[in-house]
């Protein structure tokens, strides 16, 4: 075999090749799609539309129910503090005497004597770390006196009343009392608390 037949037979191969680079169209294997097709565009769309219209409700439904779990919890562990202050005061609430709801918070805070005066040596308390947060409106603070629970102003309402505990978030993100009772209607003083 002479070298000018493996020549032109490497041309031509190579000729070959450049034509089917150049028009791609007469190869099937070659034929390089460059961009999606509207119908397909659409086809994605309408699958991501149906599977946020399943997921987004789900999920935010979720996170309502963590929220106002998380409130049933803390107002459950808010109103047992109380209740031992109560039972162990030998009936006294925690806000009778207080003055004010600083007052009535530092009471459950630290220790106090059988009277209810503020005492680091005091035998009773602290009932508990710190006033947790509603997990639906955002608030560490609480009130007491005349404002029905739900004015939203604080994160807890005290009633002096019943010396119930409860959330003071919008009634329609859900009122919750441990009790299962409706929610009273008095409100009065409106005092941070301490952080």
């Amino acid at each position: 075999m002479d070298h000018s037949s493996c020549d032109s037979n490497l041309k031509r191969i190579f000729v070959d090749l450049v034509e089917m680079q150049s028009f791609p169209d007469f190869h099937p294997t070659l034929k390089s799609r460059k961009a999606f097709s509207l119908v397909e565009l659409v086809i994605v769309v309408v699958i991501i539309g149906i599977i946020s219209a399943i997921a987004i409700p789900r999920m935010s439904s979720s996170a309502d129910n963590a929220a106002k779990n998380a409130v049933i919890g803390d107002q459950s562990a808010i109103q047992r503090a109380l209740d031992l202050y109560e039972v162990e005061h030998e009936g006294v609430m925690a806000h009778v005497g207080a003055g004010t709801i600083k007052t009535l918070y530092l009471r459950l805070l630290q220790k106090t004597d059988l009277d209810g005066t503020l005492n680091d040596s005091g035998i009773y308390g602290p009932y508990i770390n710190g006033l947790p947060e509603n997990k639906i409106n955002g608030l560490a603070t609480w009130r007491r006196g005349a404002a029905a629970a739900g004015a939203n102003t604080h994160g807890w309402r005290y009633d002096t009343n019943t010396g119930q505990i409860q959330p003071d978030h919008l009634s329609g993100a859900t009122g919750y009392k441990s009790s299962g009772d409706s929610v009273e209607k008095v409100t009065d003083e409106i005092i941070k608390a301490l952080p």
